[in-house]
């Protein structure tokens, strides 16, 4: 199987600097709905139910970062993904992380100064 055989954008995350503005602003101006997670710093998933697309997620950055807007690609393995991406010239920004339920996520940043997510479900 080539690498790309089951990769698939399914969550786009917005980083922001006052993420309670960028969450209303999303459900005011698109009627999107936020479940905000106290467990996982606050972080907001969007929560109602779309016929298509991928998921949307909302979060403060982190220190360091400016905000930016990540899509994280689901892949089969997230260590293989990770070296792989490391191979290819990408600095891991956030290794890999469990988020308690759903899986691993980790943030590389690729050849070209682009945020590219990864993510792994269970």
């Amino acid at each position: 199987m080539t690498h790309h055989e089951g990769v698939t954008t399914d969550h786009v995350e917005y980083a922001s600097k006052d993420p309670a503005a960028t969450r209303r602003f999303l459900e005011k101006a698109l009627g999107f709905h936020f479940d905000v997670m106290e467990n996982m710093g606050g972080y907001g998933m969007r929560s109602d139910k779309v016929e298509r697309g991928s998921g949307t997620g909302v979060r403060g950055i982190e220190k360091g970062e400016s905000p930016t807007t990540i899509a994280y690609l689901t892949v089969k393995n997230i260590e293989d993904a990770l070296k792989a991406a490391e191979k290819e010239g990408a600095r891991v920004l956030v290794p890999k992380t469990e988020i308690p339920g759903m899986g691993w996520s980790a943030v590389v940043h690729a050849p070209g100064d682009v945020p590219i997510g990864l993510f792994q479900g269970p």
